[in-house]
């Protein structure tokens, strides 16, 4: 199965802030992603999903429709809780600059373990993923019941996310350290092609 994990377009909120749950508006027209991530799409899919985070379903919609397949509403569009980003807690939504070092410094140091107060650490949402991702392998009870639903192989699977879930995912498959999950980029609007037995 080929597996597209597409990061959600870039949105109004100001550099340095912190945030995963808290939703801004896009910062460009969602039209102007669409078009640049469809490029990197196949011409057809089997199935879709997206984070329930507006700024992702905004972009599922875009491109829905770029396959002739909108959808009257976004509530229509197939979602998965796990696919969110990361839950700062407290510290969601505001400047990084704005919230104590006496707090950020010690979590910086380990933030693949440490939780944000009231929020998830990095090992949470790796949980999550592993979850979605084992659902959806060959096996994966989703993926059974979608195959024995369409009554044939699930080929392609595109998913609208963002940068928390796609990295550890990509770290999961390709060896790579927790600990080096930020260093490389996943830039807004990026398709991610993964092969999933």
């Amino acid at each position: 199965m080929d597996l597209y994990l597409i990061r959600h377009p870039e949105t109004t909120a100001p550099k340095g802030t912190c945030y995963g749950r808290t939703d801004f508006p896009l910062k460009y027209p969602v039209e102007d992603t669409a078009d640049s991530t469809f490029s990197y799409l196949p011409p057809n899919f089997d199935h879709f999903l997206s984070s329930p985070a507006p700024r992702a379903l905004k972009l599922s919609s875009a491109l829905l429709a770029k396959y002739n397949l909108k959808p009257k509403e976004p509530s229509a569009i197939p979602t998965d809780e796990r696919l969110w980003e990361m839950n700062f807690g407290d510290w969601d939504g505001k400047l990084w600059e704005n919230i104590p070092r006496k707090d950020t410094i010690p979590w910086m140091k380990d933030f693949v373990n440490a939780k944000t107060p009231g929020g998830e650490a990095f090992t949470d949402l790796i949980l999550r993923m592993n979850s979605f991702m084992e659902d959806w392998k060959e096996g994966g009870i989703l993926r059974k019941e979608w195959e024995r639903t369409n009554n044939r192989p699930l080929t392609s699977l595109i998913v609208v996310c963002h940068s928390g879930p796609i990295r550890a995912v990509l770290c999961k498959q390709h060896g790579t350290p927790y600990e080096e999950a930020f260093k490389s980029p996943v830039d807004f609007g990026s398709v991610h092609k993964l092969e999933i037995p």
